[in-house]
């Protein structure tokens, strides 16, 4: 091995670095805690959970099985069964359902509209919408 390529490898190394942590800073302060969680079951609202206050609105009644408001606990229908869902200070993480590798588990905590909660083997998303402010700008001024 020549010393240019250890050096164009050491380069590469140090950026993908700088990169991976700039992007964990951009993600970091893109968290939400005014916004909600939106629970999305094969492609329908089921339920809306708001990061402020934990409060909640069911959009499906159908699909929300039970909620545990003492624990703040939610309970929808997935595909392969049950999905437990679970809210704590100003952020949503699934903590108990039914796949093939827990891959919904794994995915832990989330209060950033950059990072949703996928649990495609019970066909769910939950997605963080972060609050409108004023100074956002609508669809029509862009």
């Amino acid at each position: 091995m020549k010393k240019s390529d250890l050096i164009l490898i050491v380069s590469i190394i140090v950026v993908a670095l700088i990169s991976y942590g700039f992007l964990r800073l951009f993600i970091a302060q893109s968290s939400a805690t005014d916004g909600k969680a939106i629970v999305i079951y094969n492609d329908s609202k089921i339920l809306e959970i708001h990061l402020a206050d934990g409060t909640y609105n069911i959009i499906s009644e159908d699909n929300v099985i039970s909620i545990d408001e003492s624990n703040n606990l939610f309970t929808v229908t997935g595909t392969n069964g049950d999905v437990v869902i679970e809210y704590k200070d100003y952020k949503v993480r699934v903590i108990d359902e039914i796949s093939p590798q827990h891959i919904c588990q794994v995915q832990g905590w989330s209060n950033s509209p950059l990072r949703p909660l996928t649990c495609l083997p019970n066909n769910l998303v939950i997605v963080i919408e972060a609050a409108k402010t004023d100074n956002d700008p609508d669809d029509i001024s862009g």
